[in-house]
């Protein structure tokens, strides 16, 4: 069974909005793929609503992509559902792989993987399978998903794959993720931020703190420089910490603190923050792991 993957923004959360590059890449940890429910199984997620709804918008012409809609029905009538261990709510791309997943197998004429000219093309269809789910989408989730590949996302649109080199064992910087355990939505998020947008102020932080912060660590993070990577995560960490308070779960806060002020491990968002995942960088991963409750930390050895 072919699996799909979640999805992590390493870097460029909110400021590729105000025009910066971002960096994504497949989240190994979890992924899922599709499966028959026997005939006295319950299926957890319903596609037929999902069909239905395509089914209209190729009724009325709208549909971006050419789809064998018949056979997806077939089949979810015959139990097919999407087995997933993608957290919900998380930013990880739990609708993103659901919908990697069935554009690759009923799509009639997919785009390849590696055709990078159509990528825009690309994000464009898979934005609106998932459009179903969150009412309005960028299509960058799935496209992770389908592409199972690093991609630099650029401001406008534009993306391309990107090829970060592997881990080095000699190398000090370790990436970790911490289950806040809360479930929440990107678009009241995204609109808080967007709001903040209107102070100058604020803009002003975007552009003379976070925007650099976060190309630089893009262009240390590709170029294997992890030690310099270091001074770029606290200058996303502490900027996060003083301007964006409303997505940083109260009950992290301190922790948040606790990183910068040891400059031991720096913690920043994940996504849109509010919840879900933080993502961290530390040189020790066990002052990390005493920090933190069982089961909360979550190693990214390949990352």
């Amino acid at each position: 069974m072919e699996r799909y993957y979640g999805k992590l923004l390493l870097f460029g959360e909110y400021t590729i909005i105000k025009g910066s590059q971002a960096l994504a890449m497949p989240l190994r940890q979890y992924s899922g793929g599709w499966q028959f429910a026997a005939d006295d199984e319950p299926v957890l997620y319903n596609l037929e609503e999902y069909v239905q709804y395509l089914m209209r918008l190729k009724d009325k012409g709208e549909l971006l992509t050419d789809m064998d809609l018949r056979r997806f029905e077939r089949e979810v009538n015959r139990g097919l559902y999407f087995e997933s261990d993608i957290p919900v709510g998380y930013g990880a791309g739990s609708s993103g792989a659901l919908c990697a997943a069935v554009y690759s197998r009923y799509a009639l004429n997919p785009f390849s993987r590696s055709d990078e000219a159509h990528y825009v093309r690309l994000k464009q269809q898979l934005a609106q399978l998932e459009g179903y789910f969150h009412g309005a989408s960028s299509g960058t989730d799935p496209l992770i998903c389908y592409l199972d590949h690093a991609v630099l996302l650029l401001p406008d649109g534009q993306a391309r794959l990107a090829a970060p080199p592997e881990r080095s064992p000699k190398d000090s910087g370790f990436f970790f993720l911490l289950d806040t355990g809360i479930s929440r939505k990107t678009g009241p998020l995204v609109e808080a931020f967007l709001l903040q947008c209107g102070r100058p102020d604020f803009v002003d932080v975007i552009q003379k703190e976070l925007i650099p912060a976060t190309e630089n660590a893009i262009r240390l993070y590709m170029a294997g420089q992890r030690e310099a990577l270091f001074s770029e995560a606290r200058r996303i960490s502490d900027c996060q910490y003083r301007h964006f308070p409303e997505m940083i779960p109260s009950s992290f806060r301190p922790l948040w603190e606790e990183g910068l002020n040891s400059e031991s491990f720096y913690l920043k968002l994940c996504g849109a923050g509010g919840g879900g995942f933080l993502l961290g960088y530390c040189r020790d991963e066990a002052v990390v792991r005493s920090a933190v409750r069982e089961g909360q930390y979550i190693p990214l050895p390949k990352i």
